[in-house]
């Protein structure tokens, strides 16, 4: 019992490292680097490891080592497509099921959103603003969808981090987050997706296209 809690430490130490930055993408992961800060021994560390490589947030390269993900232009695309249509979707699902739910979990975390902008708390206005998405599909009753984009959040918060949380982006974001929530207040849900669409996609705005990519695939 004691091993398995020492092994889900480590794992969500090195995760919320990745998320957070600490590890920038394509970076390169030493296991001896990790015994040493987080004062764990190889087993459970590599164990972390080939858990986060299921996750898709590490990469194994032979003869090389391990190294935290990195994404290409093409590889970028998809992954925003299939959030489009998991969030859209998901969406949907939520506002039929848990209507009322929806309309005050999203403005609540908006006057959140608000008041960390206003105090410059750009770490807070990220953790905020993933929990905004996350919650326009956790209440659709849907174990697909929901288990669909929990697969794609770490990799997605791991990405908007690298993006970072200057003042301009911010500023135009709490608008567009504020459009969404206005629109499902208002019951249009149409409204919604076209919103999402141009919040999430890069050749409609969205500030993805920011993404300092190669083009390789």
């Amino acid at each position: 019992m004691e091993h398995d809690l020492q092994k889900d430490i480590i794992y969500t130490r090195i995760k919320e490292m990745i998320v957070n930055g600490t590890f920038a993408m394509g970076e390169k992961i030493s296991e001896r680097t990790l015994e040493q800060s987080l004062k764990g021994n190889k087993a459970p560390i590599r164990d972390a490891l080939k858990r986060l490589q299921a996750e898709g947030l590490v990469v194994r390269k032979p003869k090389s080592g391990t190294y935290v993900f990195s994404l290409s232009q093409k590889e970028l695309l998809n992954l925003l497509n299939f959030r489009f249509v998991i969030e859209s979707q998901g969406m949907i699902l939520s506002f039929g099921q848990n209507q009322e739910k929806l309309i005050e979990r999203t403005e609540n975390i908006i006057m959140k959103m608000k008041s960390a902008l206003a105090l410059n708390q750009g770490d807070v206005y990220l953790q905020q603003d993933s929990l905004f998405h996350e919650t326009l599909v956790s209440l659709c009753e849907n174990n697909y969808f929901i288990t669909s984009f929990e697969r794609i959040s770490a990799i997605m918060d791991t990405a908007r981090n690298f993006l970072g949380n200057n003042l301009e982006h911010m500023q135009k974001s709490i608008v567009e987050h504020q459009n969404i929530a206005n629109a499902i207040r208002e019951k249009n849900i149409g409204r919604v997706v076209e919103l999402l669409r141009e919040h999430i996609l890069p050749e409609f705005g969205a500030y993805w296209k920011n993404f300092n990519l190669s083009d390789a695939d």
